[in-house]
């Protein structure tokens, strides 16, 4: 009854100057042996059949998604053009609905990291078997370890139950990403939870909601999922509003919003400044990867592949070399490598993206 709907048709812009557009960051291998898309898929296998995974991907990435997962390839639904996460989620539970008209969909983004597999996928049966009986979306909220001011955030209402051990709570409210002082207010008051950005919903119930608040995103959807799917595609799917799921779906739903709390080892992979938790930091707490010569510097983050790289005195860098793109910033700007990919489009210098 389980779907995964894994969305890889993101750009990856803050991790440039490594990810392109013909290879974007969830085809990229992180951490470990495999891309982060496998990584997704392989977390979920053990829980939903390889026949009940979709993943919406850009449709030039449609064969590479086909040869790492080892998917048919009607079961990838190739975007010819980006349209953000709302048209995504409706058009694979429209699609998922034709197969299988009790599907529950997992929607998951594909460039996260959990450390605790097996407590994942207990809080995804727990949220399943939610969603199928309450008929209610349910999203996961990560306790802050710190005032993050790059993730939104979920502020908790009362607690309405619990399932299988996890405690299930009604949702207030969507915190867009906060500055610093709020973010403060947030972890103190207890209540505050990281956005995960991944839902279970009934594909009926995501279908109906959409159809109430987004209709033009609804009608595309099941005309596109009623026929050939690529010619439909193609056709259709450039007609679709662009918005995402929290903005357009989500924050529209009044009381109507489960929540569990998720204490699993997330950490979602938005930029280079999270390397520093996942991979061994030397004495100088400095991340490397790749051969680099680090003299009286602390706190940084270099990763080459081919040249030599060696910082004197530095302190609070990013640095990222390329075989045709060198990236320095400081730790604390790294959200802000985005304006780099803006910058090139804008120059037309497509060789860089």
């Amino acid at each position: 009854m389980l779907w995964a709907v894994i969305m890889a048709g993101g750009s990856g812009t803050r991790f440039w100057p490594e990810s392109r557009k013909n290879k974007p960051k969830q085809f990229l291998k992180i951490f470990g042996h495999k891309t982060l898309l496998e990584q997704t898929a392989d977390r979920v296998r053990p829980l939903i059949d390889r026949r009940r995974i979709l993943v919406v991907t850009q449709a030039s990435n449609v064969p590479l998604v086909v040869k790492l997962l080892k998917i048919p390839a009607s079961q990838v639904i190739g975007e010819p053009v980006g349209r953000n996460t709302a048209p995504c989620a409706a058009l694979a539970a429209a699609v998922a609905l034709r197969r299988d008209p009790e599907a529950v969909l997992a929607i998951l983004p594909s460039d996260h990291r959990i450390d605790d597999e097996s407590a994942y996928r207990k809080a995804l049966r727990a949220a399943l078997e939610e969603a199928r009986a309450r008929k209610m979306p349910v999203t996961f909220g990560i306790r802050p370890a710190y005032p993050h001011t790059g993730f939104g955030y979920l502020e908790f209402g009362r607690r309405s139950g619990s399932r299988n051990r996890f405690a299930v709570h009604v949702l207030k409210r969507f915190c867009e990403k906060p500055g610093l002082a709020r973010a403060r207010s947030f972890v103190r008051a207890g209540r505050y939870y990281w956005n995960s950005g991944m839902f279970v919903w009934r594909a009926d119930e995501l279908l109906r909601a959409t159809r109430e608040h987004q209709p033009k995103i609804h009608d595309l959807a099941v005309k596109i999922a009623s026929g050939e799917l690529k010619a439909g595609m193609k056709k259709w799917f450039s007609r679709m509003p662009s918005v995402s799921i929290d903005y357009g779906l989500m924050e529209r739903i009044r009381e109507g919003i489960l929540a569990i709390p998720g204490s699993f080892g997330w950490n979602d992979l938005g930029g280079w400044q999270v390397l520093p938790e996942m991979w061994t930091r030397d004495a100088q707490r400095n991340v490397v990867r790749g051969r680099a010569i680090l003299i009286d510097s602390f706190d940084n983050i270099v990763k080459c592949d081919r040249r030599l790289v060696a910082l004197v005195g530095v302190r609070d860098q990013v640095v990222v070399d390329t075989p045709d793109a060198l990236l320095v910033c400081h730790r604390n700007k790294t959200e802000s490598v985005r304006h780099v990919v803006a910058a090139l489009e804008k120059k037309k210098w497509k060789e860089f993206l």
